[in-house]
């Protein structure tokens, strides 16, 4: 229910996944549509949630590349 808040997109949920058998979740962040009041103005914008990496890859430096993937798909 936190990610399926009204208005969401289902795009801006991102998972990273094994192929194979295990077919185990490595890294997961989710993205929400927000409005912001900034001086009176209503602006548009996203909140990046539950940021998940798997404890053997946080050294590989995945946060940052699912950081820029959500930030890519919600500047489209």
């Amino acid at each position: 229910w936190t990610l399926c808040v009204p208005n969401y997109k289902k795009e801006w949920h991102i998972g990273v996944r094994a192929t194979g058998k295990p077919n185990k979740l490595f890294g997961f962040v989710s993205g929400t549509p927000i409005k912001t009041s900034v001086n009176g103005n209503n602006i548009k914008m996203a909140e990046i949630n539950f940021l998940c990496v798997n404890r053997k890859l946080r050294t590989k430096r995945m946060a940052p590349v699912l950081i820029k993937e959500v930030t890519r798909r919600v500047n489209l």
